[in-house]
């Protein structure tokens, strides 16, 4: 064995997401060393944990192998925590995998040369046989690594056709009192749209999908272990129509009592109809989201959607009209967009009775085509370097400028974005409570404040409370 001993980490992150649930990408790792009977532990840096905290897990365990998980936002401070963990363990090899990571390659080693080795594309057939000395490091595909004070790139790692064949994550040695009670699910991976913002699709391009009894399987798993509500992450749950319907179906054959299924990372909107939502509400699917991304026709064809705007209006009211709660997204400020382009989002995504809408500062990532044309345009106001590290989508700080929209015109379009969705937020609180007249217009008013925003989504236990009283009213509008 050429590793024996595996920590696994997840870097500390800004988002405001936090951490809800915990990191399927280590979840997978760990499964593969796991079956492997490879031993590690795990520490998910987004749960508050320091450097002190780390330093106290590396000197305890005393791992040979450490694995971090690499995205752009914030990868300085992940270059940090590398740093970090080579001066306290000064013998310990790192790999390093994930997106950025897998755009970047050989710059991101240039950069930290604290890294030892950089694992491209998906890592758990490659983390295990780095582990394992079966193969030389030369042989071992999807490598890239430090050799003789070069860069060395190995043969590229073909993806796994069968996705069954993958063992789905049990998660242990992960803290899982200290996220919510949701299980986050991915029925499939890749993605064969070419949405121009997207880094997603430079992850695993290829689509490729689990049977539905493999994944109905991991439901099973976490149900006889008292989960009851699962989120499906997937870039393209409903891709394949009959799948869907197939994934149902045995949902519906294993009779999970009180479940609820979610789709919060969005549905494309050409994929559905009202007989197949009808379908999965029938089995217990309660909350949906789409990616409009786009007011118009134009807009949708200069972001390469492939969607157009009546299938996305049609999804979203077919949604509503079968009681889904559902959340929209959009994307404001791409290239080509003008005020009016904005305008024509804004009214779509206030047109209907959603439960939340984000709107969202386009951030270029690097290896996006986004990336690409503010590059090629030199339209940045703040460099990739610094806005990488510093900005988020929910904020208010332009990274680019177009001709025709300037820094200060969309500074003022974020301005209102954050008006919108708390009106939005406003209304749908209302709708809940209305019965209570006044008094529910207040608990509405209360519950869009920022405040209660950043609460629900860094405070463990506040959302645990919102989310059992989601569920427990979901429960109540279906019998």
């Amino acid at each position: 064995m050429r590793f024996s001993k595996v920590l696994l980490i997840s870097p500390p992150s800004s988002s405001y997401l936090g951490a809800a649930r915990p990191p399927q990408n280590l979840g997978y790792l760990a499964e593969s060393l796991l079956q492997n009977n490879i031993s590690y532990d795990v520490m998910d840096m987004r749960l508050g944990h320091r450097f002190k905290h780390l330093q106290k897990k590396l000197t305890s365990f005393k791992p040979d192998l450490v694995g971090v998980s690499l995205v752009s936002l914030e990868y300085k401070r992940s270059y940090e925590l590398i740093d970090f963990i080579k001066s306290t363990l000064p013998t310990v090899k790192i790999v390093v995998g994930g997106p950025h990571l897998t755009v970047l390659q050989e710059q991101v080693l240039q950069e930290c040369k604290t890294i030892d080795f950089g694992v491209i594309y998906e890592g758990e057939e490659t983390l295990v046989e780095l582990c394992q000395s079966k193969l030389d490091i030369d042989d071992i595909q999807g490598l890239i690594y430090h050799k003789e004070n070069s860069i060395k790139k190995n043969s590229p790692r073909q993806f796994k056709e069968n996705l069954d064949n993958i063992p789905f994550p049990t998660y242990q040695h992960f803290q899982l009192n200290q996220y919510i009670r949701e299980i986050p699910l991915n029925s499939s991976r890749g993605c064969p749209f070419q949405c121009v913002f997207c880094p997603n699709k430079m992850i695993t391009k290829k689509f490729r999908w689990r049977s539905a009894e493999n994944v109905v399987d991991e439901i099973d798993h976490w149900y006889q272990n008292g989960f009851r509500v699962f989120n499906f992450d997937d870039d393209n749950f409903g891709y394949f129509q009959d799948r869907v319907y197939a994934i149902c179906d045995e949902i519906e054959k294993r009779n999970f009592v009180d479940a609820e299924f979610r789709c919060s990372n969005g549905l494309r909107a050409d994929r559905v109809n009202r007989d197949i939502l009808k379908r999965m509400k029938e089995v217990g699917f309660h909350y949906i989201a789409y990616g409009v991304d786009g007011g118009n026709n134009k807009m949708l064809k200069a972001n390469k959607k492939g969607e157009t705007i009546e299938q996305i209006e049609s999804a979203i009211q077919h949604s509503c009209d079968l009681g889904f709660d559902v959340k929209l997204f959009c994307i404001l400020g791409m290239p080509s967009e003008t005020i009016d382009d904005v305008n024509d989002s804004f009214a779509v995504m206030q047109k209907y009775p959603v439960k939340r809408i984000i709107l969202n500062n386009p951030v270029p990532y690097p290896g996006t085509e986004l990336f690409d044309i503010v590059k090629r345009n030199g339209w940045f106001v703040i460099q990739p370097e610094e806005y990488l590290n510093t900005t988020t989508e929910d904020v208010t700080e332009p990274v680019f400028a177009t001709p025709e929209l300037s820094r200060e015109q969309r500074i003022e379009i974020l301005k209102k974005s954050r008006k919108i969705e708390r009106q939005v937020t406003i209304r749908a609180v209302y709708r809940m409570y209305q019965k209570f007249g006044i008094l529910g217009y207040v608990m509405a008013w209360i519950f869009s404040l920022p405040f209660f925003e950043k609460l629900f989504f860094k405070n463990k236990i506040f959302r645990q409370l919102i989310e059992m009283i989601r569920h427990r009213r979901m429960l109540k509008s279906q019998k």
